[in-house]
C-alpha cells in the first residue's frame, strides 16, 4: 500500500490519485511522480487560496498574486511588490501549519521584515506561532 502525506496525515495514494490497474513499476515510476506533483500543486493552490481569503478578511489586506512553485526550500515568501509564493508541498502539512504560513506571508504585506511589529501582527492571529515555527523546523524548510 502506497501513501502520501495530505494535510499532515498519511493517505492511501489510491484515494487521491487513480492507480487502478497500474503495475508496481508504474506506481513507482516517473509518470506517477509527475501525477503526484500535479496533485500537490492543484491541492496547494486550492488550500492556500481558501485560507488566504479567510485571513485576508481578518487582516484587511490582499496580495497582488499568489503562486504555487515546485522548487525551493521555503514554505512561502512575499515580495515587496506584494506577490506571495507558496511551496507546492504545502498541502502535505497539517492545516494549522498551513494557516501559520499563510498568516506569516500575509503579515509581510504590512511588514517586510521580521521585526517586533511583524511578530505582534502574526501573534494577533496565531497566538501560538512559536509552536508552529518549531513544528515546521522539525519537518524542514523555512516559512
Amino acid at each position: 500500500m502506497y501513501t502520501i502525506k495530505y494535510l499532515g496525515e498519511p493517505v492511501l495514494l489510491r484515494k487521491l490519485i487513480d492507480i487502478d490497474g497500474l503495475s508496481e513499476a508504474e506506481i513507482l515510476g516517473p509518470e506517477m511522480l509527475e501525477k503526484i506533483k500535479k496533485f500537490y500543486t492543484k491541492s496547494s493552490k486550492k488550500i492556500t487560496k481558501e485560507r488566504s481569503d479567510y485571513y485576508q478578511a481578518t487582516l484587511k489586506t490582499k496580495p497582488k498574486s499568489i503562486e504555487i512553485v515546485k522548487v525551493g526550500g521555503r514554505w512561502g515568501s512575499c515580495t515587496s511588490e506584494k506577490h506571495i509564493t507558496y511551496n507546492f508541498m504545502i498541502a502535505s502539512l497539517p492545516i494549522e501549519l498551513i494557516d501559520y504560513i499563510v498568516v506569516h506571508e500575509l503579515c509581510h504585506l504590512y511588514h517586510m521584515n521580521h521585526d517586533r511589529s511583524f511578530w505582534r501582527k502574526v501573534g494577533s492571529i496565531i497566538p501560538d506561532y512559536k509552536k508552529k515555527q518549531d513544528a515546521l523546523h522539525k519537518i524542514g524548510g523555512e516559512e
